[in-house]
C-alpha cells in the first residue's frame, strides 16, 4: 500500500478496478496486525511510544469503520439467508436487503481510502524498522505473555458470564486477533509445536468475528423496525436466528477458549520459546 494509489483506478491499462470493499477489508486487516506488533514489542519500545502508535492506528481503523459496517451488515444478512433459505424467504426480508444494498454504496463512495492508507502507509514505514529477526525470543517473550495473559482474563470474565456480555466477548475477541497475529509473526504458523495453537487462535477469531458481527447486525434490526416495511414476521424471524446462531458461536468460542487458554501466561510464552528456539 503507498499514499500514492487511488483506490478509484485500476493499476496498469487493462487491469481490474480495484474493489473498495476488498481495500478496506486489507487496510483493516493491516492495521490489526500492526497493532499486534506493536503490542509484541510495547516493552522493547516504551510505553510512550507504544501509545501514540497504538493510537494512531486506531484512528485510521475508525476511519474506516463506517464502510466496514455496513458491508458486513449486508454480507451478514447474506449469510443467514444461505443458512435459512425458506424460513426468510419473506418479502419483508427482500426490503431489509435493498436497504443495506443501498446504505453499502452510500458508505463506499464518501469513504476517503486514499487518506487512510497513507495513514498506514506512514506507520508502516515506521514500523519497518521494528524487524523481529533482529529480536530474540527474551525481547519479544513479555509482549507475548502480555497479550496471552490479557486475552486469558477476559476469557474467564465471559465464561464466568457464560458469555452474556456482548461488550465483554468483544472486548476478548481483541485480546485473541492480537495473540494470532503475533504468534503469526513469529513463525507459529509453520513451527512444529506452535502450528496447533497458531490455528486455534486464529479459529476461535474467526468465530469471535462472526458473533461479534451478528451482535452489531441484532442492534440494527432492533434500530431500523421501518426497514422490513409492514412485515412485522420477517422482523421477528431475522431476530430469532440472528441469537440462535450468536448462541452457537459463544458455546463454540467457549470449547475452543478453555483449549487455547488452558496454560498460565508464564508456562504459554515459555513453550512457545522453546519451540521457535529449536
Amino acid at each position: 500500500m503507498t499514499s500514492s494509489s487511488d483506490p478509484n483506478e485500476g493499476g496498469e491499462a487493462g487491469s481490474h478496478p480495484v474493489d473498495r470493499a476488498e481495500l478496506v477489508h486489507e487496510a483493516r486487516k493491516a492495521i490489526k496486525r500492526m497493532r499486534a506488533l506493536a503490542r509484541l514489542l510495547r516493552y522493547e519500545l516504551g510505553e510512550r511510544e507504544f501509545e501514540r502508535v497504538n493510537s494512531s492506528l486506531r484512528a485510521a481503523g475508525q476511519r474506516l469503520a463506517g464502510a466496514r459496517d455496513a458491508e458486513v451488515r449486508l454480507a451478514t444478512l447474506q449469510r443467514l439467508r444461505t443458512r435459512h433459505p425458506k424460513a426468510l424467504a419473506l418479502e419483508g426480508i427482500e426490503r431489509l436487503s435493498e436497504q443495506l444494498e443501498r446504505e453499502r454504496k452510500q458508505a463506499s463512495e464518501p469513504t476517503p481510502p486514499r487518506d487512510v492508507l497513507a495513514d498506514i502507509a506512514d506507520m508502516r514505514r515506521h514500523l519497518a524498522r521494528w524487524n523481529l529477526v533482529e529480536h530474540d525470543f527474551d525481547a519479544l517473550a513479555p509482549g507475548l505473555k502480555r497479550i496471552y495473559r490479557e486475552g486469558r482474563r477476559r476469557y474467564a470474565r465471559v465464561k464466568r458470564e457464560h458469555a452474556r456480555n456482548a461488550e465483554h466477548v468483544h472486548d476478548w475477541r481483541k485480546r485473541v486477533k492480537s495473540l494470532y497475529y503475533a504468534l503469526d509473526m513469529l513463525g507459529g504458523a509453520s513451527a512444529k509445536g506452535t502450528r496447533d495453537v497458531t490455528r486455534r487462535a486464529e479459529r476461535l477469531g474467526d468465530v469471535l468475528g462472526e458473533e461479534h458481527d451478528l451482535w452489531m447486525f441484532a442492534a440494527y434490526l432492533q434500530e431500523h423496525p421501518e426497514a422490513f416495511g409492514e412485515d412485522t414476521s420477517a422482523h421477528e424471524a431475522l431476530l430469532k436466528l440472528t441469537e440462535r446462531r450468536r448462541e452457537r458461536l459463544r458455546e463454540r468460542a467457549l470449547e475452543l477458549g478453555a483449549r487455547l487458554y488452558e496454560l498460565g501466561a508464564g508456562d504459554f510464552t515459555r513453550r512457545i520459546g522453546n519451540v521457535l528456539a529449536r
